[in-house]
């Protein structure tokens, strides 16, 4: 099995190559600074570095060109807004070596609750988001075939060792999670 990560706005990091390599040799990364390592600023900087050169829209176009490009079974493994961006171009790519979608609190999925899965879709929501009741997008995507949400005790940011939000449990137990339910090679 191959694995796509798809970064969140913080894109390419040492922490995120690390962890790119922990999920297994074949991995590839996609973020939306074509491949550029990022130095850190606050969250807010970031997200209007990403508004500026990706947005939500181009960033899907990205995910799906991947996607499109799938040789062999793969696995996506995404996080934020790259979990957004899955979820909106696993529905636009036809290609069959697509398998599963893991997203991690992808909160702009609540803009885009009219799209269906092609692909088993598993969504990893926060506790809590300040903009969406978590609550009612959940419901929302439980009643979508091949949706499966849970909804944990973190918040926004909780596998982003850069994130105000980053929970070394919580990665700790979803790299764990990940092994043993979605890297097998």
């Amino acid at each position: 099995m191959d694995y796509v990560i798809v970064s969140d706005i913080f894109g390419l990091t040492p922490a995120l190559t690390r962890f790119k390599m922990g999920v297994s040799s074949n991995s590839m990364l996609i973020d939306p600074y074509s491949g550029k390592l990022q130095v850190i600023e606050s969250e807010a900087n970031h997200y209007e570095k990403f508004i500026k050169h990706c947005d939500h829209d181009k960033y899907t176009e990205k995910v799906k060109e991947c996607f499109n490009a799938l040789k062999s079974p793969t696995t996506c493994i995404a996080f934020s807004a790259g979990a957004s961006a899955a979820w909106r171009a696993q529905l636009l790519t036809g290609n069959p070596h697509l398998k599963k979608l893991i997203g991690f609190y992808p909160s702009q999925l609540r803009n885009h609750l009219q799209l269906n899965a092609k692909v088993p879709c598993e969504f990893i929501f926060p506790n809590h988001e300040v903009h969406f009741n978590v609550d009612d997008v959940i419901a929302n995507l439980g009643r979508k075939e091949l949706v499966e949400c849970k909804k944990v005790e973190y918040l926004h940011g909780f596998m982003n060792k850069y994130s105000v939000n980053f929970n070394a449990n919580a990665y700790n137990y979803f790299c764990n999670y990940l092994k043993n339910n979605a890297i097998a090679d």
